[in-house]
């Protein structure tokens, strides 16, 4: 038994540009209204996720999900020919028995940016693993939900067939956390509290 507890965890994810806080721009910015559909499957030997989003503004967008990649991407349309996502803030579920993977990860809010657009801004090369999702909030059993204030340090350890992402993080308690994202499964666990007194340098 894994005595590491899962976390319900909003996370965000960042493909292209470094930020020193999440934030998004309003202009390509999308709100989940409803999930449509989704499901899962393996592609390529890769596992990925498929959804059909319904938007607050009435749009329906079909989101891939890559779990190796850690990307989210469209699906082409004739809306969005030349489009990529960026900037998301999904949900991943605590509780691991559900229809699919799917639904245990739900993305509320993603940007859909011209590829044109990126290129101006010089944000057209990807993030390394470690960059491209970082705990935004989360809670567990014991925990009241917290929000993550600063991410003081992170880690990527390759584990036999997958991969541990592991961040310290602060929050808005001004408490320092431990926590690990097992690629594989899908989960974020909680490793341990730390004390502030080990970082000497912040």
């Amino acid at each position: 038994m894994n005595r590491f507890p899962i976390l319900e965890m909003l996370a965000f994810y960042a493909r292209f540009e470094r930020l020193a806080r999440p934030a998004w721009r309003a202009a390509y910015t999308r709100h989940l209204k409803r999930v449509r559909s989704c499901h899962s499957r393996t592609d390529g030997g890769i596992k990925k996720s498929f959804y059909s989003i319904e938007t607050k503004s009435g749009e329906i967008v079909d989101l891939v999900y890559n779990e190796e990649e850690l990307i989210w991407t469209l699906e082409p349309s004739v809306i969005y020919p030349v489009h990529a996502v960026d900037r998301v803030l999904s949900l991943i579920k605590r509780h691991k028995h559900t229809p699919s993977r799917a639904h245990r990860i739900i993305p509320y809010r993603f940007e859909i940016v011209p590829k044109d657009e990126l290129k101006k801004t010089g944000d057209g090369v990807e993030l390394p693993l470690t960059l491209r999702v970082q705990p935004f909030r989360f809670q567990s059993g014991k925990i009241p939900s917290s929000q993550v204030v600063n991410v003081v340090t992170r880690h990527l350890e390759n584990v036999m067939i997958t991969k541990h992402l592991h961040y310290v993080v602060e929050t808005d308690q001004q408490r320092f956390y431990h926590m690990v994202f097992v690629q594989d499964e899908g989960d974020w666990r909680l490793m341990q509290e730390v004390d502030e007194e080990l970082f000497f340098v912040k």
